[in-house]
């Protein structure tokens, strides 16, 4: 359904994403906003890397909610409060994503994000045609 777009007159990916998608003319969308680490019941994890897998775990239940799943991601935006959260990303993607499937993402270091304990937040753009 998906085109991937790594043209060879640049170079290659330096993670594990695509340089590009292209989305076929008759799909709908589904933009995820930006998902915190916050569990069902309103907690928040303490550690980075259940905060990442909580954030993860939220965006397949809004995936859901939309008759979507994993295989639909076309894009991921990651806001990290910590450089080192990011041997997390290669981890969660080989358990919530298809196997050899690499959207187009982003991974950005910032300085904080809205609330103080928020380690991470991820939003997301997903793609199907019916």
């Amino acid at each position: 359904m998906f085109k991937i777009k790594s043209p060879g007159t640049i170079a290659p990916p330096v993670g594990a994403y695509s340089h590009g998608i292209e989305i076929p003319a008759n799909a709908r969308w589904l933009s995820i906003a930006g998902q915190a680490g916050i569990r069902p019941d309103g907690s928040l994890p303490e550690s980075f890397e259940d905060q990442h897998d909580q954030v993860w775990q939220n965006t397949l239940a809004i995936l859901s909610a939309a008759g979507m799943g994993p295989e639909n991601i076309v894009h991921l935006n990651v806001y990290s409060t910590d450089p080192a959260g990011l041997k997390f990303l290669g981890i969660h993607r080989k358990k919530y994503l298809p196997a050899g499937y690499l959207p187009t993402s982003t991974w950005v270091v910032v300085s904080g994000l809205a609330n103080p304990k928020w380690l991470v937040e991820m939003e997301a753009l997903a793609a199907k045609v019916d």
